[in-house]
């Protein structure tokens, strides 16, 4: 069996998508299928709309046995504005191939049709263009299309992110799908409540290797960057919604009462991000910003770390908390539904309102002034890691989708 992935971005790009794609794909290739990823040439996330950010080189390789396609995204800006005119269109299929945050990539019509498949996965939302592409071309063949939508619904007191996930062209494409698989039943059970036939919702989870997340040497880290105090670890992309300028301030609070941490934020970041922290470098004596690192030096990080704080409100499930755990360090992260069914709050994790950096604070200084109780919430996280979000459980529960028997295809007319 052929199957074929269609992301914004994929490897070398570190994000928890990009991971839960190249795990799926690999367990394919061990199950005895081939599998094909098409792409964009999109590094940093603001590319797919400025290309003054950093991108890759357009063209094909092959990874672990992967083939990849990365394509070229137009940056033409007066083409975009002229097609936004279309999604305001009443059309689900215009809306989904035009409505922002739609952005255009070159030649991806040409590569699906010359590639070899017998189903497709797409997603993630809010990238409903190139979704839509593949789900067309799926219908254009008469064959399975598949989705991880990894719907963000963040706070349950306001919509400031589920709004961009939750569409009504959004939900109609899902509705289209032969298949939508939910990382958590909190996500399931809201994409039912949004109208997608339960039977085709099905809860799978994502999962770690955590041989590649482990083994790191905590000594070599704290030598090389001089660090004796306890580290607290921010990992992953930084960017208001995730938490990150939140951190921030909660460990200024902790430096003002002579808390003696140092904090490391490891991971790509946001403009918004860096140009915050361009005006806080003078109130941050023991800070450490990494950007992205290498695979070694992330796996040294998590050795060294005393906690690892990912408040985020944009996480379908959240792997930064998996490689914490893989490595039995506690987690704090925001307090929403989706966090509220990964992370048991003072079992395993601790659970925190997002934005208010007060109540962070408190936190992570409870985690520094307890080491016997975190030592005891990162070994729970680290007993679920191995029972629950291992790959081979994960690949084990979300093969059949791929590899059964599928069921008739309805005809659809495609724009």
């Amino acid at each position: 069996m052929n199957v074929v992935f269609v992301v914004p971005r994929f490897y070398p790009y570190p994000g928890g998508y990009e991971k839960y794609v190249l795990g799926l794909a690999r367990g394919l290739l061990a199950a005895g299928n081939t599998t094909s990823v098409i792409t964009t040439n999109a590094f940093d996330l603001e590319y797919f709309w400025l290309s003054r950010f950093r991108s890759l080189p357009a063209g094909q390789e092959t990874y672990d046995d992967i083939e990849i396609m990365r394509l070229p995204i137009s940056h033409d800006r007066w083409r975009r504005r002229a097609s936004r005119l279309l999604g305001l269109l009443p059309s689900w299929q215009l809306k989904a191939q035009f409505a922002p945050p739609s952005f255009r990539v070159i030649g991806i019509r040409e590569a699906l049709k010359k590639v070899s498949a017998d189903i497709i996965h797409i997603g993630p939302l809010p990238y409903n263009r190139m979704m839509y592409e593949g789900f067309r071309e799926a219908r254009r063949r008469g064959i399975r299309v598949v989705v991880t939508p990894c719907t963000h619904f963040g706070e349950e007191k306001n919509d400031k992110v589920s709004r961009y996930y939750t569409q009504e062209f959004q939900m109609s494409l899902l509705k289209q799908c032969d298949q939508t698989f939910a990382l958590t039943r909190a996500e399931r059970q809201r994409l039912i409540d949004l109208g997608i036939p339960p039977d085709k919702v099905a809860f799978t989870s994502a999962g770690i290797d955590p041989a590649e997340v482990t083994g790191g040497n905590a000594k070599a880290f704290c030598r090389k960057y001089g660090i004796r105090d306890a580290i607290v670890l921010h990992l992953g992309m930084k960017a208001p919604d995730k938490g990150s300028i939140c951190v921030v301030e909660a460990m200024k609070r902790l430096w003002k009462e002579n808390v003696r941490a140092s904090l490391i934020l490891a991971g790509p970041s946001l403009q918004s991000f860096d140009e915050y922290l361009q005006n806080q470098s003078s109130q941050l004596p023991r800070l450490l910003n990494l950007g992205l690192v290498s695979e070694e030096e992330k796996r040294d990080a998590l050795a060294a770390a005393s906690v690892v704080v990912q408040p985020s409100r944009v996480e379908s499930l959240g792997f930064a908390y998996l490689e914490a755990w893989a490595n039995g360090k506690p987690v704090i992260a925001a307090d929403m539904a989706v966090t509220r069914e990964l992370i048991t709050h003072g079992t395993d994790g601790l659970l925190v309102p997002f934005g208010e950096s007060h109540a962070l604070a408190a936190a992570i200084l409870n985690v520094i002034d307890d080491p016997t109780g975190s030592e005891k919430m990162g070994l729970r996280g680290l007993q679920r890691v191995h029972s629950e979000f291992s790959y081979e459980a994960i690949t084990n529960r979300i093969m059949p989708y791929f590899t059964g028997r599928s069921t008739p295809i309805q005809e659809t007319r495609t724009i």
